[in-house]
């Protein structure tokens, strides 16, 4: 038999059937809860509305060290993952949950959902200055999913409301980074000076918790960037800008407002908290303090507020009214969750409440 008779003859032959082992179904059985049935409400199938029975028990600690989502059956031998945060009182919000739906529900499109065909030539200076607003504001928010994606893994599965929303608050940043990086390109500018750096290097390197963390990135620097957002509306140039400013507005006060529930919870859950927050501000405040003299952000948040390099005396003043604006939202804020900062407010901020 020659070697290719070989080969036919054995491709020929049938073969093997696989053993399959007898079914053991012993999984059906490894269920905390059985017979759970959500039904979508208004608002239809919502991360909150599956809060039901055990599914609903969101312990004050998260005994589990692997990624077991809540409400699952146990696997014994899966090896720890090492958690480090594993109290609620580290990230819980009570509106996590409602914050991701509104977030999903309005998703938009910057390639797409901005009107960029409405952006006409400007005056160099004046476009030059919103060059320069676009490209600190793009690089903020590359800071801002930079930051989330560092404490994202160290977050229990436990607490997935948060860890839902967080991750939309990523994407919605990405989002920010990209379209004010398209604007500085769009109408024949480009990118400018790269920002200073104090306030993002000290978001980006805060160590103390996430709670800490929070406290910088969405009150001491989430509230002034919703305020610029807010003027950038009221003096866009275009529809495209107008549309840019307030997307980015609508998706900023969500940030804002997970932080504003996770910091009042957090304080209400450590009486000691108050102090440490109060000794962060005196740092966080006097470094934002300094980083706010550097000219090119408030000279070309002026020039845009004024219309031109000639209209700097009216743009000064609505630059001055905008800080004010900031200042007393978030010192507002930190009233509201009870940090009040009295005599230790830096003056270079206080200044503004005068005018």
């Amino acid at each position: 038999m020659t070697e290719q008779e070989t080969q036919d003859a054995v491709a020929e032959e049938p073969a093997a059937e696989p053993e399959i082992p007898a079914p053991s179904l012993e999984w059906m059985n490894r269920t905390l809860e059985w017979g759970v049935r959500v039904r979508p409400g208004k608002s239809g199938m919502t991360l909150g509305s599956l809060n039901v029975g055990v599914y609903g028990d969101i312990p004050d600690h998260w005994d589990d060290q692997t990624r077991m989502p809540r409400g699952a059956y146990p696997m014994p031998g899966v090896p720890p993952i090492g958690f480090g945060i594993r109290n609620k009182h580290e990230l819980w919000a009570d509106n996590a949950a409602d914050l991701y739906e509104e977030a999903i529900q309005r998703r938009w499109a910057p390639a797409t959902d901005v009107p960029w065909d409405t952006i006409e030539p400007l005056p160099g200076d004046v476009e030059a200055a919103m060059c320069q607003l676009s490209t600190e504001l793009s690089q903020q928010a590359n800071v801002e999913f930079e930051t989330i994606g560092g404490w994202l893994h160290q977050m229990s599965y436990g607490y997935h409301e948060v860890k839902n929303f967080l991750a939309t608050q990523m994407f919605d940043a990405a989002r920010h980074c990209e379209v004010f990086r398209k604007r500085a390109l769009s109408n024949g500018g480009g990118m400018g000076l790269e920002s200073k750096g104090d306030v993002n290097r000290m978001i980006l390197e805060s160590r103390g918790g996430w709670t800490e963390t929070v406290l910088f990135l969405h009150l001491l620097r989430g509230d002034l960037t919703m305020t610029v957002y807010r003027y950038g509306e009221q003096f866009a140039h275009n529809d495209a800008e107008r549309v840019i400013f307030a997307r980015c507005m609508q998706d900023k006060a969500r940030h804002v407002a997970y932080g504003l529930m996770h910091l009042r919870y957090a304080l209400s859950h450590q009486p000691d908290k108050e102090l440490v927050l109060q000794r962060l501000l005196n740092i966080g405040e006097r470094v934002l303090e300094r980083e706010l003299e550097d000219p090119a952000f408030r000279e070309s948040l002026a020039i845009i507020l004024g219309g031109g390099i000639e209209g700097a005396r009216v743009g000064t003043e609505r630059y001055t009214r905008l800080m004010g604006d900031y200042v007393r939202q978030y010192l507002a804020h930190l009233d509201w969750l009870g940090v009040h900062r009295g005599p230790a407010f830096p003056a270079g901020l206080a200044r503004y409440l005068e005018a």
